[in-house]
């Protein structure tokens, strides 16, 4: 009797055993359920909503951040402590890391891979951008770089072996996509150095598309020889090696350049280059405007003059200062800009110019001038042709 009374009780605790088991596991499996994909809907709705509301919202993210920048704004109009509102875009931006987290498997505008992966290669909008010295992300910038290098790597070697046309040509395809910082640095010595041979020197190297024998015929003149060619006339005789260029004879041979030369300006890192077409050849430092006041955009080389008169802004007043004098701030030589395009449009009272103060090279402390050392802006003089040079002036970044 006593025998099968405990059987019977193993019996009733091993089913209640199994009925615990049993009730653990479907209320876990509701919990995950629930979980995994009621939550993260009735998280969205309320996002999705203010989305539809708010017809410059484009995403979670976009709510979140523009929340953020209110909270702080109202915080700010109502004269809050720093610290709350420090703490409320905090809160912010963790509530919508959370709440983002859900969000991509519903309103994801990320593009996706053919296998329905997002694309690792594409960047999200708000991530930190490429630094200068590395390469856009994504597909297309990793392409480039990729052939970039190959161009460098082709160029260097062609360089190598005196096949200088080639490697000017590879050279110059491989900066224009874009190298890291230490080739672009190898690339621009090198085709400073080929520019020097085959450009701004006397001999002609066969197969060079930018320069070509002009032979002189009866009743040319220098200056009208290098109209032609869209230079200036100091520049072919500099490259031809003539004293006087009022005397050439005809039946002469010169080596003429198919210009025009540009110039690209650089505020963040105070640098004027020279171009010949697409072609980088030169490399100088500069001084610039103070407050930004070196208007940016396209401008057309104008007026060009040697030992200019100062002749002060008329706000600044202050006295005329002539040509020579040890205290003219122009220098030696001055060259007019005129506005075409950007922020330079209309502006005339803008150059090129020297310095009686070099330490101001490469800052900003002009007036809104281009500042060059002496010797560099005389080089530059023979380069830009009046009304065919152009200069351009970027942004500051």
């Amino acid at each position: 009797m006593a025998r099968r009374r405990r059987s019977r009780d193993r019996r009733t605790r091993k089913s209640t055993h199994q009925v615990w088991v049993v009730g653990f596991l479907i209320t876990a499996a509701g919990i995950w359920s629930y979980a995994r994909y009621v939550s993260p809907v009735l998280e969205s709705t309320p996002q999705r909503a203010a989305s539809t509301a708010d017809p410059k919202s484009n995403s979670g993210l976009a709510t979140g951040q523009d929340s953020a920048a209110n909270s702080t704004e109202e915080a700010g109009r109502n004269g809050a402590d720093r610290n709350e509102v420090d703490r409320n875009k905090v809160d912010n931006r963790l509530m919508v890391r959370a709440n983002t987290d859900a969000i991509p498997r519903l309103i994801s505008r990320r593009p996706e891979a053919s296998d329905g992966r997002a694309d690792r290669n594409v960047v999200e909008k708000g991530a930190m951008p490429a630094g200068k010295d590395q390469p856009a992300k994504g597909p297309k910038g990793i392409k480039d770089l990729e052939r970039a290098k190959k161009l460098f790597a082709a160029g260097m070697e062609a360089n190598a072996r005196g096949d200088v046309i080639p490697a000017r040509e590879h050279l110059t395809e491989a900066a224009e996509l874009g190298l890291p910082r230490q080739e672009l640095i190898e690339a621009r010595a090198v085709l400073t150095k080929i520019g020097s041979e085959t450009i701004f020197g006397s001999e002609v190297v066969e197969g060079d598309p930018y320069v070509s024998i002009y032979t002189v015929q009866s009743g040319d003149l220098l200056s009208k020889i290098a109209k032609q060619f869209s230079v200036t006339d100091d520049f072919l005789a500099s490259i031809n090696n003539i004293a006087n260029k009022n005397k050439i004879r005809v039946g002469q041979n010169l080596k003429v350049v198919h210009g025009p030369f540009h110039a690209r300006i650089d505020p963040a890192t105070y640098s004027l280059d020279i171009y010949l077409d697409r072609t980088f050849v030169r490399h100088y430092r500069v001084g610039l405007g103070k407050n930004n006041s070196t208007p940016t955009g396209e401008w057309l080389t104008g007026e060009k003059l040697i030992n200019p008169t100062f002749f002060p802004p008329p706000s600044l007043g202050g006295k005329t200062i002539a040509a020579d004098d040890p205290e003219n701030p122009l220098g030696e030589r001055w060259i007019a800009l005129v506005g075409v395009s950007g922020n330079a449009v209309g502006q005339m009272s803008y150059g090129i110019h020297g310095t009686i103060e070099p330490e101001s090279i490469g800052r900003s402390e002009s007036l809104g001038c281009v500042r060059m050392h002496n010797e560099d802006v005389a080089e530059v003089f023979t380069y830009l042709a009046r009304k065919k040079s152009r200069v351009t002036v970027l942004p500051r970044e």
